[in-house]
C-alpha cells in the first residue's frame, strides 16, 4: 500500500491531505473569506467550459455535464462555506472535489483541460477587484456629491484658511469643501483608471506559458466581459501591479478622507466651535458627561494610518520572483479587503458630511483673531503703491510684528498705524490711500479679489463646482458602461451555457 501511494503523482498524493496543524491554524481561517469569491471562480469555469465545447477540445457530452453542474451552483448562489473542506486548502481545489463527487471522476477530470489552477484564480482576480472598485467609486462619488452640495450652500460664508494651523488668509466655506470634493473626484478618477487598466483576460494563460490546445482566449474574455485579452501568458499570471494600483487607489481614498476627518475634528474642538457632529455620529465619555467626542471621524482616521502600514507590506509582498506565488494570492486577499474598507470608510465619511452643522458667525468671527488680511494689504503696495514686493512684505511684517510684540491684535491694524510704522522705517510715506488701504484690509473684498481661476471668488468657486459635477456626470457614465458591458457578458455566458 505503502509503494502504492508512492507512486501516485505528487497533485494527488497531496490533495485532501494536508498536515492537521496547518489546516487547523491556517486554511480553516481563510475559508470563511474564501466563499464570497465562489461566483466569479464558478463563471470562469463555465466560460472555460463553454470555450472547450466551441473548439471540440472536449467531447460535447462531458461539457454539458460540466456546464449544467457549475451553472447549478450559480443559480442557488455559488457554493457556501459549509460546503468547503479546509483540507483542499482553496477554493479551486474544493470545487474540483466537488465536482469529481457529483459527476465522477471520468467527466469531472476533462475540467482542467487547457488551463492552470493559476490563470483561472487570475481571472476570478480581476473580475472580483474590478466589480469592488466599481462600488468603491459610486460611494466616492456620492461623497464628492454631498461636498460639493454643502459647498454651494456656503459659497459666501468667509472663515480663515490655514496652513500649519494658523491662519493664513480669508476665505469661504464653500471655497474650503470644494477643495475636498476636488479630491475626491481625483481618487474616483483614479479608482476609474484602475478599472481600465486590469479590466483584461487572463484565462488561457495556463500556469505561465500558456497551452498547445487550440483556444480562443478572445471568446472567454467576451463571456467574461473583459476589454481583451493580456498579451503575454506569463505576465497574466506573475503579475500583482494592478493588485497593488487598485489597493493604493483604495489607500489614496482613505488618505483623502483621513484628511477630511482631521478637518472635522479641528472644527468641532471646543476652542474652535466652527462645527458640530449630530448625536448619532458622536460619542461620550463614561466618567466626563460634557464630552462630545468625535469618534466616528477618529475611526475613519484610524482606518487609514493603519491602511498605509499593510499597504508597506503588500507592496514588500509583491516583490518575490516573477511567476505566481502564494505571496501574491495573500495579496489579492488584502486588496479585496483593502478595497471593501475603503467603500465601509467613505460611507460612514459621507454620514458626518451629510450631518455636520456648521457655526457661520464663529467662522467669521475667528478673522478677527489672526492677520488674515496682511497678505492683501502687501500686495495692494505693490499692485497700486508700486512699491517692490520684499519691502512691501518687510514692512507689513514688520508692524505685525510689533503689534505681537505688544500683545495687540488685528483691530490695532490701521491705516495710521501702518503710515507712522512706514515713515519711523523708510522716511516716506505710504504710496497707498485710506481707502485702497481699507478695502485691502476687508475680509469680503479679500476673497472677492481672487478672481482668476481656482480662486476664492463666487464666480470661480461656482464655476469650480460646476465643473466638478461635470466630472462626477462622466465618472458615471463610465461606471454604467462598465456595468453594461458585464451584465451583457453574464447574458452572453448563460446563453453559451444553455447552447452546450
Amino acid at each position: 500500500m505503502e509503494q502504492a501511494a508512492q507512486s501516485k503523482g505528487f497533485f494527488e498524493r497531496t490533495q485532501g491531505k494536508m498536515n492537521p496543524l496547518v489546516l487547523e491554524h491556517y486554511y480553516k481561517k481563510r475559508m470563511g473569506d474564501i466563499a464570497g469569491s465562489s461566483m466569479y471562480l464558478l463563471n470562469v469555469m463555465r466560460a472555460h467550459v463553454c470555450m472547450l465545447a466551441k473548439q471540440d477540445i472536449i467531447p460535447r457530452d462531458m461539457a454539458k455535464a460540466l456546464s449544467g453542474a457549475l451553472s447549478g451552483w450559480t443559480a442557488s448562489g455559488g457554493i457556501t462555506h459549509d460546503m468547503l473542506d479546509p483540507a483542499f486548502e482553496d477554493l479551486y481545489l474544493n470545487m474540483e472535489h466537488m465536482l469529481k463527487e457529483k459527476l465522477g471522476a471520468e467527466t469531472a477530470g476533462y475540467l482542467p483541460v487547457a488551463r492552470s489552477r493559476n490563470d483561472v484564480e487570475a481571472a476570478m482576480w480581476r473580475m472580483e477587484i474590478r466589480e469592488k472598485l466599481v462600488v468603491l467609486a459610486r460611494s466616492v462619488i456620492r461623497h464628492a456629491s454631498i461636498l460639493i452640495k454643502r459647498a454651494g450652500d456656503n459659497i459666501d460664508s468667509a472663515m480663515p484658511g490655514y496652513t500649519y494651523h494658523q491662519q493664513a488668509q480669508p476665505l469661504t466655506l464653500g471655497f474650503q469643501l470644494a477643495a475636498l470634493s476636488a479630491a475626491q473626484i481625483r481618487d474616483a478618477e483614479r479608482i476609474v483608471q484602475s478599472v481600465k487598466r486590469l479590466n483584461l483576460n487572463p484565462l488561457g494563460s495556463a500556469a505561465l506559458a500558456g497551452t498547445g490546445y487550440p483556444i480562443d482566449r478572445e471568446y472567454t474574455a467576451r463571456l467574461l466581459g473583459f476589454d481583451g485579452v493580456t498579451d503575454n501568458c506569463e505576465d497574466a499570471v506573475a503579475a500583482c501591479d494592478y493588485m497593488l494600483e487598485s489597493a493604493s487607489a483604495a489607500l489614496l481614498t482613505l488618505t483623502t478622507l483621513s484628511r477630511f476627518a482631521e478637518e472635522v475634528i479641528k472644527w468641532c474642538q471646543n476652542e474652535a466651535g466652527f462645527a458640530a457632529l449630530p448625536d448619532d455620529i458622536i460619542d461620550s465619555s463614561s466618567i466626563m458627561p460634557q464630552k462630545r467626542n468625535p469618534v466616528v471621524p477618529a475611526t475613519v482616521r484610524a482606518q487609514a494610518r493603519l491602511a498605509a502600514g499593510d499597504f508597506a507590506g503588500m507592496a514588500a509582498a509583491c516583490t518575490v520572483a516573477y511567476e505566481a506565488s502564494r505571496d501574491v494570492t495573500i495579496v489579492y486577499e488584502k486588496t479585496i479587503a483593502f478595497i471593501e474598507n475603503a467603500y465601509d470608510m467613505c460611507m460612514v465619511s459621507s454620514a458626518y458630511a451629510e450631518g455636520i452643522t456648521f457655526n457661520l458667525d464663529k467662522l467669521r468671527g475667528a478673522l478677527d483673531l489672526g492677520f488674515s488680511t496682511t497678505t492683501e494689504i502687501a500686495d495692494t503696495l505693490v499692485r497700486d503703491g508700486n512699491m517692490p514686493f520684499r519691502i512691501a512684505h518687510a514692512l507689513v511684517g514688520g508692524l505685525v510684528g510689533s503689534l505681537y510684540d505688544a500683545g495687540k491684535g488685528p483691530e490695532n491694524l490701521t491705516y495710521e498705524a501702518l503710515r507712522a510704522f512706514a515713515r519711523e522705517e523708510t522716511g516716506k510715506d505710504l504710496p497707498i490711500t485710506k481707502a485702497q488701504f481699507d478695502a485691502a484690509n476687508n475680509v469680503d473684498e479679500n476673497i472677492a479679489r481672487r478672481g482668476h481661476t481656482g480662486g476664492t471668488s463666487r464666480d470661480q468657486v461656482q464655476k469650480s463646482l460646476h465643473n466638478q459635477q461635470n466630472r462626477l456626470s462622466g465618472l458615471e457614465k463610465e461606471l454604467t458602461a462598465f456595468e453594461a458591458q458585464w451584465k451583457e457578458a453574464g447574458t452572453l455566458l448563460d446563453a453559451a451555457c444553455r447552447g452546450i
